[in-house]
């Protein structure tokens, strides 16, 4: 496998000399992408105030923010924590073996810490949001009389309104803030949980405390 004669950027890239610097390149993509769904996670905390009441929230930055949040933690799961056995038709064998061992290296580390990863291990929640324009091309065109709301957040599932002649509502990244759940293609991701898996992970893993960024 060639190797970069030189890597040249604006943070630290190279944090493992254990592992070669095309690792750790790639798994450095991941620790940026857990740090950018954490800060999301609490700017979507901070937005919604208190998790009270009963209401729609309207300020516009809440559907970009949804938006990166899902596709940041869906990147930060399929660079860490993609042991998929089967190499994709898309995939090179190389990237397959590479995807292989960075998934080992990974998990080793956080079983030396007894620490599990339930959200960003979960390979169907991955897939739903990474894979996001095939899951809705499918989805939305499957049943008749279904309604979506996309990036839509409101304080509790009741807020959601059923239209007259919509026999059923479904979501794709949206948002109950009572609850602190995104809703998502049949997903339920806890981004309390979730915030804490990367929390973890970036310890963990990386080294890094965000408590002291």
């Amino acid at each position: 496998m060639n190797k970069p004669a030189a890597i040249y950027s604006l943070r630290k890239i190279v944090f493992d000399k254990d592992i070669d610097d095309v690792q750790n390149l790639i798994l450095t993509q991941g620790s940026s992408a857990l740090s950018a769904t954490f800060q999301k996670i609490n700017y979507l905390f901070n937005v919604c105030g208190p998790q009270e009441g009963n209401k729609v929230f309207m300020d516009s930055s809440i559907a970009p923010t949804l938006q990166d949040l899902c596709a940041q933690a869906g990147i930060a799961s399929q660079i860490l924590f993609n042991g998929n056995p089967h190499k994709s038709r898309l995939e090179s064998q190389q990237a397959f073996d590479l995807r292989i061992e960075r998934f080992n290296y990974v998990k080793n580390l956080c079983d030396s810490q007894g620490f599990n990863p339930n959200i960003l291990l979960d390979r169907e929640v991955r897939n739903s949001l990474t894979h996001i324009d095939e899951r809705l091309a499918d989805i939305l065109t499957k049943d008749h009389g279904v309604g979506w709301f996309i990036d839509y957040v409101a304080s509790t599932r009741n807020s959601f309104p059923k239209p007259e002649g919509i026999t059923e509502i479904k979501y794709c990244r949206s948002y109950v803030h009572n609850e602190g759940k995104i809703l998502h293609l049949d997903n339920e991701l806890d981004i309390k949980a979730l915030a804490h898996e990367c929390v973890a992970v970036l310890a963990i893993v990386f080294g890094i405390d965000v408590n002291k960024n």
